[in-house]
């Protein structure tokens, strides 16, 4: 790992996560929230291996790992990516931003209002509040700054990479908080939104809006191969069964069968060549 990305290094920054999450404490029903500061603590793990094993990735990433401010961006960036879900779910009482707010805009203004980062350098601040405001986009901007471009890709396969834990544990077993986390989709077992797999064969990133059916988060959950930028987060979702799992669970409809072929191939890719280009 660089030196100076050590998990240990930032604990200062996690109790500080921490001390805000607690103010929370007393907002009804917050289940849901104790799942976000687990995933939090997660993605920040995740993002720290990532930017561990940048040594080992293709010469224009690799370069990144000599960069300290740009990784410890990445870091922070990971640690307070979703601190807006706190605030968006004690007033809206869900976690569908088309229902409520953009939790990526909220988080922004959260960590700038609250100063998260006040020790840190004014271009570690400006990355790291600029890839948490990114996070969620469907698509990024296409003159996005190579900088913030590298810090936003850490945090959304670090995103990513639990997300996919986190929605197959939903989607084998009836928790309770289960409707909020799969955004109160019906749970009918042989349906699904034909464009959202024909999001699949195109080569498309499914949308959010989209989803109707509970397959559609399985297909969904597929379609962001296509996205993930680091080949250690590609290897770690094809070792973990995760994607396995998803595809197992969908149905066996032959008008189906072109999709899950296709994601079935993209796994592979993953599983036997270190992802996707």
């Amino acid at each position: 790992m660089h030196t100076d990305i050590r998990a240990a290094d930032f604990a200062a920054y996690k109790q500080r996560f921490l001390d805000y999450t607690d103010t929370f404490k007393d907002v009804p029903d917050a289940a849901p929230l104790r799942l976000k500061v687990e995933h939090t603590f997660k993605v920040f793990d995740h993002a720290c291996r990532i930017v561990g094993s940048l040594e080992n990735e293709a010469a224009p990433l690799k370069e990144k790992a000599r960069d300290a401010e740009l990784c410890r961006a990445a870091v922070l960036a990971a640690l307070f990516h979703d601190c807006g879900r706190f605030p968006q779910f004690r007033q809206y009482r869900t976690f569908l931003d088309a229902k409520s707010v953009n939790h990526a805009v909220l988080s922004f203004q959260t960590m700038r209002d609250s100063d998260f980062l006040k020790e840190e350098s004014g271009r570690v601040r400006s990355l790291a509040q600029c890839a948490v405001l990114l996070h969620n986009r469907h698509t990024l901007p296409p003159m996005l700054d190579a900088d913030a471009r590298f810090v936003t890709d850490v945090v959304r396969d670090a995103d990513k990479l639990d997300i996919f834990r986190i929605m197959v544990s939903y989607l084998t077993s009836a928790l309770p908080e289960r409707d909020a986390v799969l955004l109160h989709v019906k749970d009918e077992p042989e349906s699904w939104s034909p464009n959202v797999a024909e999001d699949v064969l195109a080569g498309r990133i499914a949308r959010y809006g989209d989803l109707r059916y509970v397959n559609d988060f399985r297909l969904l959950l597929g379609t962001w191969m296509h996205e993930l930028r680091f080949a250690v987060t590609r290897r770690e979702l094809a070792e973990s069964g995760l994607m396995d799992m998803v595809l197992s669970q969908l149905p066996k409809a032959e008008a189906l069968r072109p999709a899950v072929e296709k994601l079935k191939a993209m796994l592979e890719e993953c599983r036997n060549a270190g992802g996707l280009a």
